[in-house]
C-alpha cells in the first residue's frame, strides 16, 4: 500500500518540479523575487478558469445560508489554516452569525498554530469530525486539498455526501480523488508546479485563499450584507468601526437631510441637514447607538423616518437587502398599521380617487404581475419562477417583489403624481391596492401557506380576512376570463406550459365563478401530460432508444436524424452517455432542462414546410394525452360544452400548430363542441380586470 500511495503522489501536479525551480540555486536575490512573482502571477488566470463553477456554487450556497444552514470549511495543514482564516473573518466583517460558519482542521485547534503533519492521513478522523456536527441538507461542506486526495478531507466529504449536505471540493489537480467522489461542485485551479516542489502554501495556497475569499464575499453580497461596496452590516465595536459607521451613513444619505434622534432617543419629526463636524458625528453616534450599534438599521431609520422597530421589520421583509429597502421607499407601504393610515391616491386633477387592482400569475417558468384600474390595465411585468414545489418560499417572494417593482416602475407618470409623499429626499409611493389576487403554482401542496399569506398581506397592505387578498392556485386564474364573458355559463380552462392542468368552472347566481372539477396538475414526476416537460421527455426517450438500437451495427456508426442532431446540439453533447450526464448532472434543474428540449420539437414539428415526422409524432402523441386530461371535465354535471367556453393558456397553447393538434383531437373524441374557444396570452391582465369588475358588486 505505501508504495502504491507514493506512486500516486509522484504523479500529482502539485508534487512536480517546475522548470524555473531547477535554476533557483544560481539566481540572485532579485532574480529569485522575480521568479517567485512570476509564479504567483499564474494564480489569477488559473482561478479565472474556475469562475463559472464558483458562481454556480455561490448560487447554491446563498439560499442555504439564508435558511440558517451552516458553511463548514475542512482542510489539513495550510489548506486548513486558509479555511480557518476565511471562516473567522466573516462574523467580524459582515456581522454574520458565528454559529453558521465553522472550520474543521485536521489535528484540531493546535494545528492552526503549529503544523501537525500526521493528522492529514486520518480519513476516519475526517468522517468522525463531520459526523459529530450532525449535518443536514441545509449545510455546505467545503473540502480544501491542493493534492485533491488528502485522506482527512476525503473522509469529511464522504460523510457530508452521506448526510445529503451540499459538497464542494477545492483542489489544484485534475482529475483527483475528490472529483471522483461525486461532490456537487469541484473547483480545480490548475496553478502548475510550485517554485519549491510540493510546497502548496505557495501558489496553491494563494489560489485557495482567493477562491474562498470570492465564495464568502460574493455570498455575503448576495445575502445583502453590503451596500454599494460598503460594509453596511458592520456592528460598531471599536473606534475604527465607529468612524466607518459614520462614513457609511453619510454615504447612504448622499448629502440629503436625514432623520435623527434627540438626546432622549426620540426620532425627529422632520429631516435635519447633518453638519460635517464633531456635532454631526455625535448625532450619528447617538443614532447608531439607538439602533443597537447596527449601521444598517441606523441608515434605514435616517433615510426613511421609520422608528427602529418598523425599519427593522421593513428590512426583514427585504431579506436584509438594503438596496431593496431603498427601492421599497417607492413601493406600497407595508403592513396592517400602514394600511390603516394610507389614503387612496387621487387622479392628477384631484377630482376622482383611483383604485388599483393587482394580480399575480406565479407559474413554473415565470411570475407575471399586472396592475389595473377600473378602466384599464396600467402596468405589467415579469420575473422568475414561482412554483411552490420548485422554489423556496423566500425565492418565491423574491420573484413576486421583483415583478411588482418592475410593474410599478412601468406605470405612467400620471398614476404616480398624486400618490407621492415626500420623506426628506426620498419619495415614498403610497399606492393602496383595493384587491390583490395571488395565483401561485403548487399551492395545493404547499406546507407554508400561513407564512405566505402573512408575507403577502405585509407586502401589499391587504388582508385575507377582509377579502382584499385572494390566494389560489395558478390553475384558478383563468376563471377570470370566464367571469368576464357574459355569453357563457361556465368553461374549462387548460394550461399547458412547463406543466399542465385542466380545471372546470361554473358561474353562480351572485357572479362568483366556482371551480367544479380539476384534472392533472400532478407535477412532472407523475403527470404534466402534454406539457413542455412531457414533450421534452418523449423526445429524449426517442433519441435514447434510437442510439441504443444502433449498437452493434456495421461499424460506420448511426446517422443522426435531424431531431436527434438538434437535441444533442441543444444539450451540447455527442452521444447517449453524454446525453444522460447532461441531464442528470447539470446545474440547471432537470425539469427545466428537459422542458427546454420541447423548443426543438416544436420548431421542427410545427414548421410550415417539411415538418419533421419524428417531432410531429411526438407532438401528436402529447396532444392526445392532454386531451385525455380534458375529457372528464366535458361531461354533465360538470360542464355543458354547448354553453361553455374552452379557455386555453400557457406557452404551448399559444403555438397555433400545437393548439390545432389538440383541437382536432378534441373534436374527434368530444362530439359536442364548446360554444367558443378562447386563447389568452395575458391571463394576469384578465384577472386584474376581473377583480376591478367584481369589487363593489360583492
Amino acid at each position: 500500500m505505501p508504495s502504491q500511495q507514493h506512486g500516486t503522489l509522484d504523479h500529482l501536479l502539485t508534487e512536480a518540479v517546475g522548470q524555473r525551480a531547477q535554476s533557483t540555486d544560481s539566481l540572485s536575490t532579485l532574480e529569485l523575487c522575480e521568479a517567485f512573482n512570476w509564479e504567483e502571477a499564474q494564480v489569477a488566470p488559473a482561478v479565472a478558469c474556475t469562475l463559472p463553477a464558483i458562481a454556480s456554487l455561490i448560487d447554491d450556497l446563498v439560499p442555504r445560508l439564508r435558511s440558517h444552514g451552516r458553511l463548514i470549511y475542512v482542510g489539513a495543514g495550510n489548506s486548513g489554516r486558509v479555511g480557518f482564516m476565511d471562516c473567522s473573518e466573516l462574523p467580524a466583517t459582515f456581522a454574520a452569525d458565528p454559529k453558521q460558519f465553522l472550520a474543521v482542521v485536521a489535528g484540531g485547534p493546535d494545528a492552526i498554530i503549529q503544523a501537525q503533519e500526521g493528522a492529514e492521513d486520518g480519513e476516519m478522523d475526517g468522517v468522525t469530525r463531520l459526523e459529530a456536527l450532525q449535518l443536514t441538507s441545509k449545510d455546505t461542506v467545503i473540502g480544501i486539498s491542493a493534492s485533491g486526495r488528502t485522506p482527512f478531507v476525503v473522509g469529511a466529504l464522504l460523510q457530508a455526501l452521506k448526510s445529503d449536505a451540499l459538497t464542494v471540493g477545492i483542489t489544484n489537480t485534475h482529475p483527483s480523488r475528490i472529483s471522483r467522489l461525486g461532490v456537487t461542485h469541484c473547483i480545480s485551479a490548475l496553478v502548475g508546479p510550485e517554485l519549491v516542489a510540493g510546497s502548496t502554501r505557495l501558489k496553491a495556497g494563494s489560489a485557495a485563499k482567493q477562491i474562498l475569499n470570492m465564495i464568502s464575499t460574493c455570498s455575503m453580497i448576495r445575502l445583502g450584507k453590503t451596500y454599494q461596496g460598503l460594509m453596511i452590516d458592520v456592528a460598531i465595536k471599536n473606534d475604527k468601526l465607529r468612524a466607518r459607521g459614520r462614513r457609511i451613513v453619510r454615504h447612504v444619505a448622499k448629502g440629503a437631510p436625514l432623520y435623527m434622534v434627540d438626546e432622549n432617543g426620540s426620532l425627529s419629526p422632520n429631516t435635519i441637514q447633518l453638519p460635517d463636524s464633531l456635532e454631526g458625528d455625535a448625532m450619528l453616534d447617538r443614532l447608531i447607538a439607538t439602533c443597537g450599534n447596527s449601521v444598517k438599521l441606523a441608515s434605514a431609520v435616517a433615510i426613511s423616518g421609520l422608528d427602529p422597530d418598523a425599519a427593522q421589520r421593513q428590512l426583514d421583509l427585504m431579506d436584509g437587502h438594503f438596496h431593496r429597502f431603498v427601492e421599497s421607499l417607492s413601493l406600497p407601504v407595508q403592513g396592517q398599521a400602514a394600511r390603516a393610515e394610507t389614503k387612496a391616491p387621487v387622479l392628477p386633477n384631484g377630482s376622482v380617487s383611483q383604485e388599483y387592482f393587482l394580480s399575480i400569475d406565479g407559474g413554473g417558468t415565470n411570475c407575471t404581475v399586472c396592475i389595473a384600474t377600473r378602466s384599464q390595465i396600467v402596468a405589467r411585468a415579469t420575473a422568475g419562477a414561482c412554483n411552490f414545489n420548485c422554489v423556496s418560499l423566500e425565492q418565491l417572494l423574491e420573484q413576486v417583489k421583483l415583478a411588482q417593482a418592475r410593474a410599478l416602475a412601468q406605470m405612467p407618470a400620471e398614476y404616480h403624481s398624486g400618490s407621492l409623499a415626500k420623506a426628506g429626499s426620498m419619495a415614498r409611493c403610497r399606492f393602496k391596492f383595493t384587491k390583490v389576487w395571488a395565483a401561485i403554482a403548487g399551492l395545493y401542496h404547499a406546507y407554508q401557506l400561513e407564512t405566505l399569506t402573512r408575507r403577502l398581506e405585509d407586502l401589499f397592505g391587504v388582508s385575507l380576512e377582509d377579502g382584499s387578498l385572494w390566494i389560489t392556485s395558478d390553475s384558478v386564474l383563468p376563471s377570470a376570463c370566464i367571469g368576464l364573458d357574459d355569453s357563457v355559463e361556465g368553461g374549462v380552462s387548460v394550461i399547458a406550459g412547463t406543466g399542465s392542468v385542466a380545471t372546470a368552472f361554473r358561474k353562480r347566481s351572485n357572479g362568483e365563478v366556482a371551480q367544479v372539477g380539476r384534472t392533472g396538475g400532478w407535477g412532472h414526476l407523475i403527470g404534466d401530460q402534454g406539457s413542455a416537460f412531457d414533450i421534452g421527455k418523449r423526445a429524449l426517450q426517442t433519441v435514447l432508444v434510437r442510439l441504443e438500437q444502433s449498437q452493434g451495427g456495421d461499424g460506420h456508426g448511426h446517422e443522426l436524424t435531424e431531431l436527434e442532431a438538434r437535441i444533442l446540439a441543444r444539450l451540447d453533447c455527442g452521444g447517449k452517455g453524454e446525453l444522460l450526464s447532461s441531464i442528470l448532472h447539470s446545474s440547471k434543474p432537470a425539469k427545466l432542462q428537459i422542458g427546454d428540449v420541447a423548443r426543438v420539437v416544436t420548431d421542427l414539428g410545427l414548421r410550415e414546410k417539411d415538418p419533421d415526422p419524428d417531432a410531429l409524432a411526438i407532438l401528436t402523441s402529447a396532444a392526445r394525452s392532454l386531451v385525455q386530461l380534458i375529457l372528464p371535465l366535458t361531461k354533465p354535471p360538470i360542464c355543458d360544452p354547448g354553453e361553455s367556453s374552452l379557455v386555453l393558456s400557457g406557452a404551448l397553447l399559444n403555438l397555433p400548430g400545437y393548439r390545432k393538434l389538440i383541437l382536432d383531437e378534441l373534436a374527434f373524441t368530444q362530439p359536442i363542441p364548446f360554444k367558443k374557444v378562447v386563447v389568452f396570452d395575458d391571463v394576469s391582465g384578465c384577472a386584474a380586470q376581473f377583480l376591478a369588475r367584481r369589487t363593489g358588486t360583492e
